[in-house]
């Protein structure tokens, strides 16, 4: 167990960390890719419930 546990510690002084610049510049691209998906995932929807509400609307006077 001892011998697992450092292995661990060994594995993680070799890795290399990113700096606080990059942390902080990759902190802000997930922002943007979240907002950029969130308005279109919005836009998306709207257009998807306004679409088939409007085809329906559309569609039921030739049904019957």
């Amino acid at each position: 167990m001892f011998k697992f546990i450092g292995s661990i510690i060994e594995e993680m002084k070799l890795t290399t960390w990113p700096s606080r610049k990059q942390s902080v510049r990759d902190l802000f691209m997930v922002i943007e890719y979240t907002a950029f998906f969130l308005v279109f995932i919005i836009i998306f929807d709207w257009v998807t419930q306004h679409g088939i509400t409007f085809s329906v609307n559309h569609l039921i006077p030739f049904l019957k």
